[in-house]
């Protein structure tokens, strides 16, 4: 082996001409990351269009797991989820050192979690993240930027050769990529003792007073999907979902929400918007004994809330550089945290529960549930394209999974299973303004039937008249409401679903 500082590199143009010729060559479905076979007649692999799972249109419903196994395969399959993110790659364990010839460490991806989510009919939205010691701009920084030279440019696209020569193929069939997670976050937020343990991304350059690192991060977003899409031209990329921790809008201090500005600015001057099909961004609300935090983000905007408020932030930016049509958008994890601070985590809630335990408070599940429908259909109304819940397994850290400990299922769980199997195959028809701001009410059809989503966004119970056409009512977790005979009026609170004729 030679190390790569020191010997020559392998040309990028040498690697570009492999990829072509392979791509031109006569195509079957074996796999083009195998080696030649035995006989004369060699095979390559064909990468197939995007298909939707199950033959319907893609939709909404989405998680994120921190592994894969059956039985999440299972509870995926039960909330009809299309997307599933998961943090599949890691550049500085695949290839830890800078060697000639180029040594992957294939062995640090856990294969069997990528083909049984692909055997089974899923599509992994695959993250790729964290730079080897050789290629870190900030020494002991893996989450931050990727040096700016010739070379390490030039590694970091035949490492993404190789790794979409393996994982585009059979039978792993990785369509959806996704560079880093939440970079526009800085190191200098963060402090260096976590640089190199963080889960998130860190290009966030506070120094930078225009646009946050952004422009920055553009470069090599734009390196990675031009990169990929030459191995496979019908994979689709988005950005590592943004952490957009304030609007810069309504938030004087918001120097971090630039930072997509930046990152569209660098795309928009240097011809590389179709290397974005997709933009992404995380949305949480805290919880902190109730969802009155749900409208702190942008709440003097017209657009309040945290999941509208970022999405009508990230399309304004998009409209003021003239994109049209305007990016789909992708919120790569979206949630609820059990936090407390009045009274403090450590103190009882009135069920006996804290924030802190192994287990979480009766309160914040019953709550965590009405939030799951709140997310799910402001985002269908929205047009927002996926929502990946973080997380669908179990997770203790501020209890935001949907399964306990011993994998039951969460009262969010049981929503969202009610909530897919009634709106998942539905058409969006609009809002009930009538009802507004008291309720949020969203109108939907299936076949002749309409359904009626409502909810108290004060959390309060509040009186409306049984609309004409009544059938049936059921709550968030899909138990029928009974209502007294001739009663003409149904109190709404947690979410409610009406069925009209």
């Amino acid at each position: 082996m030679i190390d790569k500082k020191f010997g020559k590199r392998i040309s990028p143009i040498l690697v570009a001409l492999f990829v072509i010729a392979n791509l031109l060559s006569p195509l079957s479905l074996s796999g083009l990351a195998s080696s030649p076979q035995p006989n004369p007649e060699i095979t390559y692999t064909t990468f197939l269009p995007l298909v939707t799972r199950n033959g319907v249109l893609s939709k909404v419903m989405g998680v994120e797991t921190s592994w894969i196994d059956q039985n999440l395969i299972d509870k995926a399959s039960g909330v009809d989820t299309y997307w599933w993110r998961y943090s599949a790659f890691s550049w500085k364990a695949i290839e830890p050192n800078d060697v000639d010839p180029n040594q992957y460490n294939w062995g640090a991806v856990n294969d069997h979690h990528l083909t049984l989510a692909a055997s089974n009919g899923f599509e992994i939205v695959a993250v790729v993240k964290n730079a080897p010691d050789f290629a870190q701009k900030i020494d002991g920084a893996p989450c931050g930027p990727i040096d700016d030279d010739a070379a390490t440019i030039a590694e970091f696209q035949e490492f993404l050769t190789a790794l979409a020569i393996r994982y585009s193929a059979p039978p792993y069939n990785i369509r959806y990529w996704q560079f880093g997670n939440e970079p526009d976050v800085s190191l200098i937020s963060i402090g260096q003792p976590q640089w190199g343990t963080i889960p998130f991304g860190c290009w966030g350059d506070a120094l930078d007073t225009n646009y946050y690192g952004g422009e920055n991060y553009g470069k090599f977003l734009q390196i990675f999907s031009e990169t990929i899409k030459s191995v496979n031209p019908n994979a689709k990329v988005t950005n590592g979902g943004l952490l957009l921790s304030c609007h810069p809008v309504y938030d004087a201090n918001c120097t971090s929400g630039t930072f997509f500005e930046g990152m569209i600015k660098f795309l928009s001057e240097n011809n590389g918007l179709d290397a974005l099909d997709y933009v992404s961004f995380h949305s949480y609300t805290s919880w902190y004994g109730g969802l009155g935090q749900d409208v702190k983000f942008a709440e003097s905007s017209p657009h309040s809330g945290v999941l509208l408020g970022k999405s009508h932030f990230l399309r304004e930016i998009m409209s003021n550089y003239g994109i049209n049509p305007l990016k789909p958008i992708l919120v790569t994890e979206g949630g609820l945290m059990c936090m407390r601070k009045d009274p403090p985590e450590t103190q009882e809630l009135p069920s006996g529960g804290m924030c802190s335990n192994l287990d979480p408070p009766t309160e914040f599940s019953d709550d965590q549930a009405d939030y799951l429908v709140w997310m799910y259909v402001r985002a269908i109304a929205d047009d927002i394209s996926g929502l990946m819940w973080y997380m669908l397994n179990y997770q203790v850290y501020r209890h935001v999974g949907l399964l306990f400990a011993d994998n039951s299922p969460k009262p969010a769980y049981t929503a969202y299973q009610y909530l897919s199997s009634q709106i998942g195959d539905a058409q969006y028809v609009g809002t009930l303004d009538q009802y507004f701001p008291t309720l949020q009410a969203y109108e939907f059809t299936k076949g002749s039937q309409r359904i009626w989503v409502l909810w108290a966004p004060d959390q309060a119970d509040h009186s409306i008249s049984i609309p004409a056409g009544f059938q049936s009512a059921y709550d968030k977790l899909g138990v029928a409401i009974n209502l007294a005979p001739g009663a003409t009026n149904i109190t709404i609170n947690s979410p409610v679903y009406l069925f009209l004729n």
